[in-house]
């Protein structure tokens, strides 16, 4: 497993309370300007690291978060998938104002979520924004009361949004900000920024790679993505993770891919699986992934063949019960925050039920014991262990054909085939 690290600022009301965080791009050499990385892979980072890898709700359910846009993202989709209620846009100070991307900063804040304008610095241009825009933030770093009435001075008349000072860097500084009618303040007098760590999880390059290109399909339908994303269950626990943090599941327990993948939609999980390829991906004992799928298939076929209103849930309890050994935490840390139904977390910890019962017979046979006490009608010992060979054999050639790709994959990389060779010699026009 991989560091991934994410900065955050607190932002406090006029009572000294935390109501935010900004979100901040930290890397291996710390932060942005310290960074070989251009800005939009930047915040795409900052979005997988906060929703998918370290998790917001290590920094509480009721904080809004901040999180600095270019104009290339603003106009994403990407940006569609994160919790409008929670995620406060900044358009940074840098961007080109043009009708495109007010249009999307229109359409941004219909979808309910908030806009900030960053480091302010007033010009007609940028009065649509203004229109729209609750909250601009102006850089008083340096300043005095005068230099900061000045810049407030700046704002047409027929403007009231909230005011947020940033780069408060002395108490006289916060008095004067206070006293000028700010409602938001952020600087290293209050706080300075914090880096919280976590742990990324081992991922197949190869498979993802298959993925983000299979997706490109249009044709593509949503059967096709969950057989595609089940393949590999370090992608389905990541699409888990991000919907969960997301809230976009709207709090309702998930039994199976099929319905993640319908909650977030076709769309998002296209941008998910291009974020998931921007990072470096680490590698586990390949048997892992081995044992991970053969449990699901043995579930899966268990619930084909006996219980066909379980097979799905069957094929996820499979798939994420020994997550531990994969992810080297924890098990029951591991599910905590994936918003999988209580059944199928108790089938996975606790071998309950009849999730439970088939699952801990998948174990018992690579243990060569039988672990669960319940029975499963209709089933003998003697055919439980062919449909668990059956398994380990699809899981196997499951296995072989990416190690197979993983091959060929780096024979293209190093000998690409000689018409794309002419192609990339060939002028252009």
């Amino acid at each position: 497993m991989s560091d991934t690290f994410l900065g955050i600022q607190p932002i406090f009301d006029r009572d000294q309370h935390i109501i935010a965080y900004e979100l901040l791009f930290r890397g291996l050499f710390g932060g942005f300007e310290d960074d070989p990385i251009d800005p939009d892979a930047a915040t795409s980072q900052v979005i997988l690291n906060a929703f998918t890898d370290i998790g917001v709700e290590r920094l509480g359910r009721d904080k809004l978060l901040f999180l600095n846009l270019t104009e290339g993202l603003l106009k994403s989709d990407l940006i569609r998938t994160l919790p409008p209620d929670r995620v406060v846009l900044e358009i940074l100070e840098t961007v080109r104002i043009t009708p495109a991307l007010v249009e999307s900063a229109r359409s941004l804040v219909g979808l309910g979520f908030t806009l900030a304008l960053d480091d302010f610095v007033y010009s007609p241009e940028w009065d649509p924004l203004l229109e729209i825009a609750r909250i601009v933030k102006f850089d008083v770093l340096g300043d005095d009361r005068a230099a900061i009435t000045a810049k407030l001075a700046s704002l047409p008349r027929t403007c009231r949004p909230r005011l947020l000072a940033e780069k408060i860097e002395t108490h006289e500084q916060f008095q004067d900000c206070l006293g000028l009618g700010f409602d938001l303040f952020q600087g290293y007098h209050l706080a300075r920024p914090e880096v919280l760590a976590g742990k990324r999880p081992p991922a197949n390059h190869v498979q993802a790679l298959r993925l983000l290109a299979r997706l490109q399909d249009d044709d593509i339908g949503l059967q096709e993505v969950e057989r595609i994303i089940s393949q590999d269950v370090t992608l389905s626990y990541r699409l888990l993770r991000f919907i969960g943090n997301v809230a976009v599941s709207q709090a309702r327990p998930i039994q199976t891919m099929m319905q993640a993948i319908s909650l977030v939609g076709l769309r998002t999980v296209r941008q998910w699986a291009a974020l998931l390829t921007l990072g470096s991906l680490d590698s586990v004992n390949p048997y892992s992934f081995t044992r991970s799928l053969t449990y699901a298939r043995f579930c899966q076929i268990v619930g084909e063949r006996r219980f066909s209103q379980d097979k799905d849930a069957l094929f996820t309890v499979g798939l994420f019960s020994n997550l531990d050994e994969i992810l080297l935490i924890p098990l029951h840390e591991a599910l905590e925050h994936l918003p999988l139904d209580l059944r199928i977390k108790q089938a996975i910890l606790e071998h309950k039920g009849l999730l439970g019962a088939v699952l801990a017979y998948a174990k018992g046979f690579e243990d060569d014991e039988r672990s669960s006490d319940e029975s499963l009608p209709g089933l003998d010992a003697e055919t439980l262990a062919v449909y668990f060979l059956e398994a380990f054999a699809w899981a196997r050639d499951l296995q072989q054909q990416v190690e197979t790709g993983d091959r060929d994959a780096h024979d293209q990389e190093r000998h690409p085939p000689r018409d794309d060779l002419r192609a990339r010699s060939r002028p252009r026009r």
